[in-house]
C-alpha cells in the first residue's frame, strides 16, 4: 500500500504512448462507425494492440496525446512532432513541488523539517497557479504563462539552494507520513476521473461535481478561456474559486491527460493534509497514536448514520455482500433524512477547491498551535511564521473563499485572546493580498444571500441536539471529552474554532444553504484533535483501555468507513466511450474559442471534454453561485424549438454562438423541447450514432 504513490508516478511516466491523430482511416474510428462505441473496446486494434488488454492508464492518452502537442505555440512548436509521454507535465508538477520546498525550507519558520516538508505541495500550488494566473491574465497567452512560471520556480529553487538546508527528519513520524500518502492515493486514483474499458469513471457520491470542474480543467487546457469565464455560461466571468482547476488545466495543456492532471496534484494536496493533521495531532496528544486517531477520524468522519444502513440492509432482505456491492453507502449525505454533515473526505474529493483550501487552514492551525500552545519559539521564527502564515491566506479566497473566512475569524480571534502584538505581520498580508479577490468575487452578486438560519437546516431550534447527534454520533461526545480532558490551555486554543462552528449555525451566506457544511468541515480539523485526545485517554486505562478504545474508535467511524468503501469500490461512468469520441471531434474540427449551443446536461461533451464553452450548460449551478439563468433557458428553448430556420439561426448569430448540439443531452432533457422537423433541413457537420440508435449530431452556424 506505501508503496503505490511512487507505482502511480511510474504508471504516469509511461502513460503516454505514441498515438496518431483520429483520421476517418483510423481503425478505432472505423471500429466505431462499423459496429458502434460498445464494441470498439474489443475490436480497435493499433499499435498498442487490442485495446481490451491495454493497462486503462495507457488507454486514457491515447486520444489525447495529438491533442496536447497542437496546443504549443510558436514558442515551444519545436516539441509538436515529438511524443513526450507527458513528461512536460510530470516535469512542470515536479518543479512546483520543489519550488514549494525551497520556499518552506528557507524561511525560517517554526515548522520542522518533516511539516515543511509535507507543507512544500501547498506551498508550491500556490505559488505556480498565482504566478502562472497573473501571466495569463496580462498575456492571454497559456503557453508564455507556463514557460514563465516554469523559470520562475527553477529561479526560486537554484537561488534558494533547499539542498544545503540541514535534514533533521524524525523517523518515527515517516510511518504515518506513508499512510497519509497511500490513503491520499487509493482515494484519489480510484474515486477521481479512473480510466478504463474506454471511459472515465468517478465514485458516484462525485458525480456532478466532477463534471463542473471538468469543465473549468479542459475549458482551460482544451479550449480557449480567456478572459475566464463560466464554461457553461460563455460571456460570464469567472468569479468561482477556480485557481485548483486552472492549476489541473496547466497540467492537462503539458500532456498529462484530464485524469492526470487532477489525481496528481489531488494525491500530493490530500497526502499533505492529512500528513499535517497527523503531525498536529502527534503534537497535540504527545502521541503517535493520537495522529493516527486523528487521522482516522478525519478519513472515517460521520455520525449514527450507520443504524441506518444496518435496518436498510435487514429490511432489504439481502446477503451483506450484495448489500455493500449494490446500495448507496454514502449514509452521511442523505436530504430526505437530513443527514448533511458530509464526510469529509467526500468533501474534499467532491469539492476540489476545498482540498487545497482546508490543507492551507491545518497548516495554519498548526503554526497556531505552535505559537500559542507549544510556545517555544524564538521571536524572528514568530514573525517571520506570522508573515508566511498571512501571505498564505491572502492568496486563498480566489481558491477557496470558505476557508479564506475560517482561517481569519479563528485568527483574528486567536490574537485577540492571546493579545497579540505581532498580529500586523499576519493581518496586512492576509488582507491586502485578499482584497482585490474579494472584489472581483462578489462583483457579480447580484443581492446578498446573507440571512439567519438558527440550527442550519433543521426546521426548528428544538431540532439542532437531535439534529447534531445524528450528524456526528459519538464523535460529539469525544469532542466534548476531550475539552474536558485535554485541559484549560488547550480548551482556550479551541475557542476560535468553536466561534466557527457557531457562526455557521446562525448565518448562511450563500443561496444554498447546504453550503454551510464548508465552514463545518473546516471546524471538523480542530475539533478532531479532542476527540483524538479523548480517544488516547482511554487507550492508556489498565486492561479495558485498548479494546475499549477500539470499540470507541469504530463506532465513530463505521459510518465514514462505509462512505470510504462507496467512494473506492463503486465506480459510475461520468463521460461514456462515446461522449469521449464526440469530444476529440469537437476538438479536432472547432475553433478553441468557439461558443456551442448545448442541451442542460452536466456531463456534456462539449464543455466537460472538449473545453468549449458554452452558451448555457447545466445552468443549477448558477443558480448556487447567485447567477440568474432565465434569460438564457428562455433563449435556448426558443432556438430548439424555433419554427423557421432563417430566423433561428440569426438569433444564433446574434449570441455569438458557432455550433449547435443535438445528441442525447438535448433531446432527454427536461428543460427543452427540439422541433425535429426543423433540424431535418440544416446539414450536420457531424453525425454519430452509437450502438444503441441513439444520434450525435453537430451543425455549424452559416
Amino acid at each position: 500500500m506505501i508503496g503505490f504513490l511512487p507505482g502511480a508516478l511510474v504508471a504516469l511516466i509511461r502513460a503516454r504512448p505514441a498515438a496518431p491523430a483520429l483520421r476517418e482511416d483510423d481503425p478505432e474510428v472505423a471500429a466505431r462507425r462499423i459496429i458502434g462505441s460498445e464494441q470498439t473496446r474489443i475490436a480497435a486494434v493499433d499499435a498498442l494492440g487490442e485495446t481490451h488488454n491495454v493497462p486503462h492508464f495507457l488507454l486514457e492518452h491515447r486520444n489525447v496525446a495529438h491533442f496536447a502537442r497542437k496546443r504549443f505555440n510558436r514558442f515551444t512548436s519545436k516539441w509538436s512532432s515529438v511524443d513526450l509521454f507527458g513528461i512536460v507535465g510530470l516535469l512542470f508538477f515536479a518543479l512546483t513541488l520543489a519550488a514549494g520546498w525551497a520556499i518552506v525550507s528557507k524561511l525560517g519558520t517554526v515548522l520542522s523539517t518533516l511539516e515543511a516538508s509535507v507543507a512544500s505541495p501547498i506551498v508550491g500550488i500556490l505559488f505556480a497557479t498565482w504566478v502562472a494566473l497573473l501571466i495569463y491574465l496580462v498575456t492571454a497567452n497559456l503557453d508564455l504563462a507556463i514557460i514563465v512560471t516554469s523559470a520562475l520556480m527553477l529561479a526560486v529553487f537554484v537561488f534558494l539552494q533547499p539542498w544545503k538546508t540541514t535534514l533533521c527528519i524524525d523517523k518515527k513520524h515517516l510511518p504515518g507520513i506513508a499512510l497519509s500518502a497511500a490513503a491520499a492515493s487509493i482515494f484519489m486514483y480510484y474515486g477521481m476521473l479512473t480510466y478504463f474499458d474506454g471511459e472515465y469513471h468517478i465514485a458516484f457520491p462525485l458525480f456532478g461535481d466532477a463534471a463542473f470542474h471538468s469543465s473549468l480543467v479542459t475549458s482551460f487546457a482544451q479550449g480557449a478561456n480567456y478572459p475566464p469565464q463560466y464554461p457553461m455560461m460563455a460571456g460570464t466571468l469567472l468569479r468561482y474559486t477556480f485557481l485548483i482547476d486552472f492549476y489541473s488545466g496547466i497540467l492537462d495543456h503539458l500532456g498529462l491527460g484530464l485524469q492526470w492532471s487532477i489525481v496528481l496534484p489531488g494525491i500530493a494536496l490530500l497526502a499533505s493534509l492529512l500528513a499535517l493533521l497527523y503531525l498536529l495531532g502527534c503534537r497535540f496528544t504527545g502521541r503517535r497514536v493520537g495522529g493516527f486517531t486523528v487521522m482516522a477520524l478525519i478519513i472515517f468522519s460521520g455520525g449514527i448514520e450507520f443504524i441506518r444502513a444496518f435496518t436498510d440492509w435487514q429490511t432489504l432482505g439481502i446477503s451483506l455482500q450484495e448489500f455493500l456491492a449494490t446500495q448507496n453507502l454514502n449514509y452521511t449525505n442523505m436530504y430526505d433524512f437530513n443527514y448533511v454533515f458530509t464526510n469529509f473526505i467526500v468533501i474534499v474529493m467532491a469539492q476540489r477547491a476545498a482540498l487545497i483550501g482546508f490543507a492551507v487552514g491545518a497548516l495554519i492551525i498548526l503554526i497556531c498551535y505552535l505559537l500559542y500552545v507549544d510556545k517555544s519559539v524564538e521571536e524572528i521564527h514568530a514573525r517571520k511564521t506570522l508573515a508566511f502564515a498571512g501571505m498564505l491566506a491572502g492568496l486563498l479566497p480566489l481558491f477557496h473563499t470558505y476557508s479564506y473566512a475560517c482561517v481569519m475569524i479563528s485568527t483574528s480571534l486567536m490574537f485577540i485572546i492571546y493579545r497579540e502584538k505581532r498580529c500586523l505581520y499576519f493581518l496586512v498580508p492576509a488582507i491586502v493580498l485578499a482584497i482585490p479577490q474579494a472584489i472581483y468575487i462578489y462583483s457579480q452578486m447580484g443581492s446578498s444571500y446573507f440571512r439567519v438560519e438558527i440550527g442550519w437546516m433543521v426546521s426548528s431550534v428544538l431540532d439542532i441536539p437531535g439534529f447534531w447527534i445524528v450528524n456526528m454520533g459519538l464523535e460529539l461526545v469525544l469532542l466534548i471529552a476531550g475539552l474536558i480532558i485535554a485541559g484549560k490551555k488547550k480548551a482556550i486554543f479551541y475557542t476560535p474554532y468553536l466561534a466557527i462552528f457557531v457562526i455557521a449555525n446562525i448565518f448562511v451566506f450563500q443561496p444554498w444553504n447546504y453550503d454551510n457544511h464548508k465552514f463545518f468541515s473546516f471546524w471538523l480539523m480542530p475539533s478532531a484533535l479532542f476527540m483524538a485526545a479523548a480517544l488516547v485517554y482511554v487507550y492508556d486505562l489498565r486492561k479495558i483501555g485498548k479494546p475499549l478504545y477500539t470499540i470507541l474508535l469504530v463506532l465513530s467511524t463505521v459510518t465514514g468507513l462505509l462512505a470510504a468503501t462507496f467512494l473506492v469500490a463503486h465506480p459510475y461512468t461520468e463521460f461514456s466511450n462515446d461522449q469521449i469520441y464526440v469530444a476529440d471531434w469537437i476538438k479536432e474540427h472547432t475553433p478553441t474559442d468557439a461558443i456551442f449551443l448545448t442541451g442542460d446536461s452536466a456531463t456534456h461533451p462539449a464543455i466537460a471534454l472538449a473545453g468549449r464553452l458554452s452558451y448555457l450548460g447545466y445552468y443549477p449551478w448558477m443558480y448556487t453561485h447567485g447567477i440568474n439563468t432565465a434569460d438564457r433557458v428562455s433563449n435556448v428553448r426558443a432556438i430548439y424549438n424555433a419554427t423557421n430556420l432563417t430566423t433561428m439561426q440569426e438569433k444564433l448569430h446574434a449570441l455569438n454562438i458557432s455550433y449547435v448540439c443535438l445528441g442525447p443531452d438535448e433531446t432527454q432533457s427536461d428543460t427543452y423541447k427540439i422541433n425535429y422537423q426543423l433540424f431535418e433541413g440544416w446539414k450536420p457537420v457531424f453525425e454519430y450514432k452509437n450502438a444503441y440508435g441513439q444520434s450525435y449530431k453537430i451543425y455549424k452556424v452559416g
